[in-house]
């Protein structure tokens, strides 16, 4: 009879670290999922990235198309006014403009042709989306557009 105790509570214990392991939540995935980036971007197979700087995968809430390219990285931090307003102005060179629209407050960048960061501000949260570039077509992987309806899926959830 212990050996069936010993057996049983060993293969919960084993159950219980497989599934802690394999799950890789993040406390954001509410914010953003899996389904809304296939959805903006009409993709399939896009998956959640663990934390790991060294692959590109080094914010809150990381994603990799089917192939492992990263396709977006999104930052979610939680900043009084004082604070938003010294964030925005360190960030002042990577401004490209205002975007009107999403959030109390929301900026794209950097300068130019292909601006590929949006980030916004929701009463005390400001969230920051970052696409990728497609490795074979050089194109972004989600446009302003695109991550502008993001924007407003994570608005709608915080």
């Amino acid at each position: 009879m212990k050996k069936i105790i010993l057996i049983g509570l060993a293969m919960a214990t084993i159950g219980c670290l497989n599934s802690s392991l394999g799950a890789q939540t993040s406390p954001y995935d509410k914010y953003l999922t899996v389904a809304d980036l296939e959805a903006a971007g009409k993709l399939t197979g896009v998956k959640i990235v663990p934390y790991d700087p060294s692959k590109g995968a080094g914010e809150n809430l990381n994603f990799a198309l089917a192939d492992g390219n990263m396709a977006l990285i999104a930052t979610f931090q939680m900043l009084k006014p004082k604070e938003y307003d010294q964030y925005k102005g360190q960030m002042k060179s990577y401004i490209r403009g205002s975007v009107p629209g999403i959030g109390d407050d929301a900026f794209d960048g950097p300068p130019g042709n292909y601006p590929y960061v949006l980030c916004f501000k929701k009463r005390d949260w400001v969230v920051s989306l970052s696409t990728f570039f497609d490795t074979k077509s050089g194109k972004q992987i989600f446009s302003m557009e695109q991550l502008s309806a993001l924007a407003k899926v994570v608005i709608g959830r915080l």
